[in-house]
Parts: C-alpha cells; structure tokens; sequence
C-alpha cells in the first residue's frame, strides 16, 4: 500500500478534496514504519515492566533479594513451552524458586501438579529445601534418576534393583585383567598409538594453513620422539621402530641432487642395512594431492621416480589414501618383504611400555572415556553392533574400529554382571520408566515441569520428558546455560539446549545476563573466550562490579615442581583470609603438588573436595577440585591446573574421542568445543581473578590463546596490589629491592613485595 502511495498514480490524487490531509496522513503513516522496531521494542519494554510489577506485588523478595527486572520478565510469561538461558552466577534457582512462588501465590497449579527436576541428588535436596522454606508447602523436587525409580516402583508395585557397582573402578578392573591377553593387548597397542593425536588426512582440510595449524596444535611425534612432516609418516616410522627395523629420517640422497630448480633431495626414510628408501606421497587414489599442496608436487613425484630410476636406486612408494583407508603398514609390509626387508617385530609387552612410558595417566584417561563411551550407548539404547554398522561410514573408521575392539568385552563384562545380579543401572532405569509411560502403564497428576540445569541433559532423560508430555500434556519450564555444558561424559547432548525448538515445538526464549559473582573484566574475558565457537547462543552477561582491572594472571616453571613454588609465592601475596580453588582437568592433576613440602592434605567427604593446608598462610581457605565438580562453586582465587599442551591436559586431546561422533545427535564441530565450556567454567568460578599455572614453553590451546590477546594485561597485572587494587611501584630501601604499593600516602596500604627476599606483607 505504502509503495502504492509513493508512486506516481499518487500524483493523480492532487486534485482531489482533502489531499493535503491525505499528504499529512502519508506522512504519518511512512514515519510510522521507519520508527515501528523502535516502538515495537517501546511498546514491549513498557509490558515488561508492567509484568515485572505485577509479578513482584505477588512474590515480593525471593530468599530475601529482589530479583532483578530479567528475572521477574522470565516469571511473568504464562507460555506452554520455556527456555530461560542463564548465564553463570545470574541466581538460576533463586528464579525457580520465585516462579514457584508465583504461580502458587496466582493459584495457577496447587503444589502437587508441580515437579522440579534436577540431576544431581544434592542439587535436588538443596532445590527442595529452598521450595519449601520460601513457599511453606512441599514442593517435589527430584532428580530424573528418581523419577524413573518412582515410574517403574508405581507400575510393579516394587522398587528396582539398582546396581551399587562403581562404573569407573569395573572397567578400570577389566581393562587391566584384559590386558594380560596378548590379543587384546594388541588391538589396545594399535589404539593408542594412533589415539595420541588427533589425526585427520590431509584431504580433510581446505587450506594449506588450517592443515599447518592442525599439525601445530596436534604435532605427529615417533614413538622414538622425533618430529615428522605427517601423521602418515609417523605411522611409517612406527611401524619401522616397532618392527626392528632401522632407519634415519629425511636423510639426504646419496648423490648430491641440487640445480637451479631443486635443492638436495632427502627422501622421507632410508634403511642403511638395505639401502632402501621410502616415500609418504600425499595423494588419493586418482594420484592428485589436496587442492593447496603446491602446484609444482606432481612434478616433484615424478622428479625422484625418475631420480631413483637413474641412479638404481630402490624406492618404496606409501600413499596418503593408504592411511585413511587403514592399509598403510599392511601394504608397507608387504612391499618391504617383497624387498627381502627382514621384520622383528617388539613383544607387545614391550610395545604396551613404549606407549605408556611417558604418559603415567594413561589406563585413568582411557577409562574416563570408555565410561563416556558405555553411558552413552546405553543412553542412546546401541550395542557394539549398532556402533560398528554406525562406524562403517566414518572418516575415523580404523581409530573408532580399535576402540571399539578395546570396549567389546567390557561392554559384554559390565551387562553380564547386570544381568547375573538382576540389576539395572541408572540409564537403564530412565529407559524402562519411559517405555512404561508411552505403553500407558504409568498415570502423570503433573501440570507443570521444571528443569533445573537443562544443558545437562541426555537422551534418555530427553525421551522421558517427551514421553511424559506426549501421554499427559504439561507446561515445560527450563533453565539452563549451553555455555556450561560439561557433562557429556555422563551423556548430556548440547543440541537440547541449542536447538531447543527443534524438539520442543513454538518456544519462548528468555535471558537472564546480570552476574551476582565476578567483575565486569573478568565477564568480557570469559564470554569473549567462550563465544569463539559461533555454536554457542549469545548473552549479553553484565556484572554488578566494575572495579577489578587485572583480573587474568599467569605462573610459569620449568618443571611442575617450579611451577607450584612459583604458584605459591602467588599465594604468599593473596588478601587476608582469601578462599582459593586450585582446580584441575583430572582428579590425578593434584599430584603435581605433593612434592611440596609447605603443603598438606585432607578430604572433605562432606563437599566431595580436597582441603589444602599451606604452611606459610594456613589463614587462606584452598580447596582442590576438578574442573567438573567445581561447577556451582565459587572462590575468591582460582588457580587452574595443567594448561599443558598434551593428551592429558588442559584442553585434554582424550576426550574429543572421535567415536562420540556416533552417539551425540547434535555433535559440535568446533575443535575443544567440551574443554573450552569447561574451562570456562573453571575461569567462572573465581570471585576476584583467574591465575592459570604452566610450563614454560609448554603452554596450552587455551593459553596461549588467552596469552595472544591479553599478554600485556596479564603482565601488568602483576604489578597491582593484592590488597588495595594500587600501583606496585619500584623501589630500592635499606633491606634490598622492593615493590611498594602508591597508595601508602593516600590510604595507608603498607603492602610490599621484596625482590630478593620471599614475600612480605
């Protein structure tokens, strides 16, 4: 209409009676268009404050606060499907807990139609325990995992038999009994040796700088340690190495190849008992290499080909689509053998210490996975059979076929001994309390759901929602927040919560962005870190304090054994009474502090963490924790733990197994996209500043990410106070070289950090 009115035929319209009213109203009605987002956005600013009102003159303080306007707004809308997306420290349950408050305090549900649902038991307890105090009824809170006990107990009148074994100490059990059969030992060498790196094919990459980046983050190092060119390379040299046979890498050709085009020519391999030389040629099957290879590589094959021809020379040719296709070492054997090259191949005991002898964590990690491995195919209702059909058409088919080898028998182990004792585990448990819900054998009262910490959630769990909602329609309510998302290792699938309407139908999406926890630096530094993967939904997280600057620090060492000394000298300069979190990747990281003479230990079985006594300032509160369990937790100082570049660090290269491809719907392709969620949550824990503890030139992922864009600030922070947020400044006084804090004249501060002394405060 609008177009119409702006074209020529309204020119006709001059003539007509009332055509200036007509101009005026045009007029009106363009700015009304060009201004409509603006009053659209003015018009539902205006509601929402007029919810937030109505909302709060029935729920007044929640827990003694006032929630904040966002919190209110999330309450306030009455839709059938919700998702409030909470950053972390926003007061998630205290927004529960006032949504309770509020749709009794409206007489919308009486307290038996509602159930809140978390995963954890103590969360649950906590969750109830709040209910209750603030709303004077009782509220059920539950974990899902009682919530299936109490579907099945419902339906056969008996409670099931749920199975006490400990998941991790049973496989850990069957993989080292396991390990005494030559056989399995095999397959188990074979997987770790390749499971070390993150290996991928060159054709995997569309850029020769994504493919050096790649090989940057994940070098192909020998078992004999030393630095190639390619993973396909490695396995030469270790297939070579683990063989008997002797060779020397890159070195040159025996007759001096250089000219004008080409410089001395040195084959990738040389056996010197055979005077045979062996070529890893980066090409498919076709004969073409990658599109960013140079363009001069075809000609450089058929260089040496002809090279080798002239001078008599024998050459053994091996083949990139060799590797991905899994027959690189067999076809190598077989042209070696045909070349009278004699094979002494190592015992695989032998073999199984060369792997493991610079790795002491190694059977801890690779339990930690294949426990993520069996959760999730029985989450997802797999067996090995459905795993390997699944694994037929992977680009990681022989790495994911070894694993799956390796997991076989534990498997088939841990659903015997279920089996023999008429157990069922947990994932069990949520599996048959669904079939039970779609099969109408269970009656649901529940008008209203709520889901505490919705990102965690798994398939299963996900299933018996559905289910629930499909035989008994109820109004959905979920909190949670992707960028916290840790536990897939226990099944949780990130695509629930990032593509939420997908499986839940029309969704309304709320926020809640004001932190109660951490300084504004700090915020930036932590979204900025995190929302590097585009998969992850936006937030707008703002803090309630502004005046911490430096917030980010760094120790290094040479060893571990410096770089705890150098972590505690760092204490040595903390507040007063200060809590701190030293928080690692695994529960094995905390090793690394027990050659320090000036700590002690003692579990706190009650908070399921670590106490750690520091001689010299037994007034601070240290705590050790995992990355995991510190979730929900908060310190004034978080030191982080093994931001080593290594399998087992920080990221860690174990777990970004490339099977969890196959079990995880909605599988995020961002390389470390779980280790970068929890580091960030270990980075969010901290009250005051994050210090991130290394070795010197050994520096993470993460690290040296962070290092990259805030060295300056990282380095500056060390010249701050501890105490009063001041200036160190340099200074030279009758006991030596110091640090003195600027605000000595202004506010007293007497703090000082000596040079050539340990530290004073």
């Amino acid at each position: 209409m609008l177009n119409e009115l702006n074209s020529g035929s309204f020119q006709k319209l001059k003539k007509a009676e009332n055509y200036s009213l007509l101009v005026n109203k045009k007029s009106h009605l363009s700015s009304l268009i060009d201004n409509l987002e603006k009053l659209r956005n003015q018009h539902n600013e205006l509601v929402a404050d007029e919810r937030a009102s109505e909302v709060y003159s029935v729920i007044g303080k929640v827990e003694g606060k006032k929630l904040d306007r966002q919190q209110l707004v999330a309450i306030s809308k009455e839709v059938h499907t919700h998702l409030v997306l909470a950053g972390a420290g926003t007061g998630k349950t205290t927004t529960i807990v006032g949504l309770v408050k509020y749709l009794l305090g409206i007489n919308k549900y009486s307290s038996d139609e509602i159930l809140v649902l978390s995963f954890t038991n103590a969360s649950a307890s906590e969750m109830k325990e709040r209910l209750d105090k603030e709303t004077g009824v009782s509220i059920e809170a539950s974990t899902f995992h009682k919530l299936g006990m109490n579907i099945i107990s419902d339906v056969n009148g008996i409670k099931p038999k749920i199975s006490q074994l400990n998941q991790r100490q049973f496989i850990k059990q069957q993989l080292e009994s396991l390990m005494h059969d030559r056989d399995y030992l095999r397959v188990l060498n074979a997987y770790l040796m390749r499971r070390q790196f993150m290996i991928r094919s060159e054709f995997d990459f569309k850029t020769l700088q994504e493919y050096q980046e790649h090989l940057k983050k994940n070098p192909p190092v020998t078992l004999k340690q030393e630095a190639v060119k390619s993973y396909g390379e490695m396995e030469i040299a270790n297939f070579l190495y683990l063989n008997g046979v002797e060779y020397i890498y890159e070195q040159p050709y025996k007759i001096d190849t250089r000219t004008k085009e080409f410089g001395q020519y040195k084959p990738d391999f040389y056996l010197p008992k055979y005077d045979i030389y062996i070529e890893y040629f980066g090409i498919d099957k076709n004969g073409n290499p990658p599109a960013f290879f140079q363009n001069d590589y075809i000609a450089s094959m058929k260089w040496k080909r002809e090279l080798h021809k002239a001078n008599n020379t024998t050459m053994i040719e091996s083949y990139a689509y060799e590797n991905f296709e899994g027959i690189l070492t067999s076809d190598l054997e077989k042209k070696l053998l045909e070349n009278a090259v004699a094979l002494t191949p190592l015992s695989q005991e032998e073999i199984w210490k060369k792997v493991s002898e610079d790795d002491a964590n190694v059977i801890d990690g690779l339990v930690q996975l294949i426990e993520t491995v069996i959760n999730l195919m029985k989450s997802n209702r797999y067996d090995i059979a459905e795993m390997r059909r699944r694994n037929a058409s992977s680009f990681n088919l022989i790495d994911i076929s070894y694993l799956l080898d390796v997991i076989s028998p534990i498997w088939d182990s841990y659903n015997e001994h279920l089996s023999m004792n008429d157990e069922i585990d947990f994932n069990d448990m949520i599996n048959i309390a669904s079939d039970y819900v779609r099969d109408g054998r269970y009656k649901s009262n529940y008008k209203m759901v709520i889901v505490d910490e919705y990102q965690d959630i798994s398939r299963a769990r996900y299933e018996l929602l559905k289910a629930l909602r499909d035989k008994y329609d109820y109004d959905l309510f979920c909190v949670g927040d992707d960028w916290q998302s840790i536990y897939r290792f226990a099944g949780s699938d990130i695509g629930y919560i990032q593509n939420f309407s997908k499986y839940w139908g029309a969704s309304e999406i709320s926020r809640i962005e004001t932190t109660y926890r951490f300084p504004q630096r700090l915020i930036d530094i932590t979204s900025g870190f995190i929302m590097r993967n585009p998969m992850q939904l936006s937030k707008n997280i703002r803090g309630i304090s502004s005046a911490e600057k430096y917030v980010l620090g760094e120790v290094q060492g040479y060893t571990d054994k410096y770089a705890v000394q150098f972590m505690l000298n760092k204490m040595d300069e903390l507040p007063y009474r200060s809590t701190v979190f030293l928080i690692g990747r695994y529960s094995f990281d905390n090793k690394m502090l027990e050659d320090n003479l000036e700590l002690s230990y003692k579990y706190d079985n009650r908070n399921s963490l670590t106490k750690v006594i520091y001689s010299k300032r037994d007034d601070l509160d240290i705590s050790y924790i995992t990355a995991h369990k510190s979730k929900g937790l908060q310190a004034d100082y978080v030191f982080i733990l093994n931001n080593k570049n290594g399998r087992m660090g920080f990221p860690s290269k174990i777990q970004d197994s490339p099977v969890l491809d196959l079990l995880l719907e909605n599988s995020d392709p961002f390389p470390d996209a779980e280790e970068r969620r929890l580091f960030y949550v270990a980075m969010t824990r901290a009250k005051k500043k994050v210090i991130l503890v290394t070795l010197k030139d050994r520096g993470s992922d993460f690290l040296r990410e962070l290092h990259d864009k805030y060295a300056e600030e990282m380095k500056q922070e060390a010249y701050i106070c501890p105490l009063c947020g001041g200036k160190l400044k340099h200074r030279t006084g009758r006991f030596g070289e110091f640090f003195g804090c600027e605000n000595y004249k202004t506010t007293g501060c007497r703090y000082t950090r000596n040079i050539r002394k340990k530290n004073v405060n």
